[in-house]
């Protein structure tokens, strides 16, 4: 025994101890192996291991934005958060909007106003615990999010609480994705949203308003990278397209304005999405062999590709 709660094993008794050592090896109590005396490796048990790796690898915080509301915003955060679950991803779902669209879309209601973010945007609490739904966590919203919103520019670091809990689960290594669902607005809520993002998805319906909304989009993404230089674009995802002149013009006009920052588009299909909402299930597990699904796996597909992720 070389110090507490440590074993120390001799290399070249290795090959006819090492076998039990493992057999013995608890959670927490480290083998180190040993050459003349000095150490020069050492083993931890399976579960240490997983979260010493866990804790290497860097955590990607993304948020959909666009300040106009029915750009089709939630629902691509719900299931391009499933589709990263489904690849193997620990995905963590956070919904900002007071509205809780994100939170009632899976099947979440009756919700606890202490385990939103109300503790975390005003007393600067860790983020609460979670809700396990559809092999992700969610971070539901809660209507009382509303009066945090009017409240938050009377307080300091109005728009940086959200990060310094973010940061706090970085550290922990537990998840490898954060989506945040913000409201459909330019409030502090946003604020706290994309200055705790590394990328941002921004989703474009295509139609007149889409293409309307986009100058605005682009500004006011400019201005969020001000307070927080990480942010980047990730996509500007085409949502709604629909077979018709108007909706192939507009994604023409997207595609001449935003080249390959475009991808998509996620076609209209309200017969699909309308029924996952009541139903509080992501399009895969309400319809897994539907084009609709196959169209959002291409978007997730190219969203790895764009921020640099290999699929777990």
């Amino acid at each position: 025994m070389s110090g507490k709660g440590k074993r120390s094993v001799p290399i070249s008794a290795a090959h006819t101890q090492l076998g039990q050592q493992v057999k013995n090896l608890r959670p927490g109590e480290p083998v180190v192996l040993e050459r003349h005396g000095k150490p020069v490796a050492g083993l931890v048990s399976v579960q240490d291991l997983e979260t010493i790796q866990r804790a290497g690898q860097d955590m990607t915080v993304l948020m959909a934005f666009n300040h106009a509301g029915g750009a089709a915003k939630t629902s691509t955060i719900r299931d391009i958060g499933y589709e990263l679950a489904e690849l193997g991803y620990r995905v963590l779902l956070i919904d900002i909007d007071p509205q809780a669209n994100l939170t009632s879309w899976l099947g979440i209601h009756d919700v606890d106003g202490a385990r939103s973010l109300q503790p975390v945007l005003e007393d600067y609490a860790p983020l609460p615990e979670p809700y396990r739904v559809h092999q992700m966590d969610l971070i539901p919203s809660h209507l009382s999010l509303a009066r945090t919103d009017a409240r938050l520019p009377g307080y300091t670091n109005a728009e940086g609480r959200l990060r310094a809990a973010i940061e706090q689960v970085r550290q922990s290594g537990t998840y490898d994705f954060v989506l945040i669902d913000p409201p459909p607005s330019l409030g502090k809520l946003t604020a706290n949203a994309a200055n705790a993002a590394d990328w941002v998805i921004v989703p474009v319906p295509a139609r007149y308003k889409g293409l309307v909304a986009l100058e605005g989009l682009r500004e006011m993404l400019s201005e969020y990278t001000r307070t927080n230089p990480r942010l980047r674009v990730a996509m500007y995802l085409v949502t709604q397209m629909e077979n018709t002149a108007h909706s192939k013009e507009t994604h023409e006009v997207f595609q001449q304005v935003l080249g390959d920052e475009l991808a998509g588009p996620l076609t209209y299909r309200p017969a699909v999405y309308n029924r996952c909402q009541p139903e509080g299930q992501p399009i895969g597990v309400n319809a897994p062999t539907s084009e609709a699904r196959r169209e959002i796996q291409r978007v997730v597909r190219t969203l790895l590709d764009r921020i640099g992720q290999a699929p777990a």
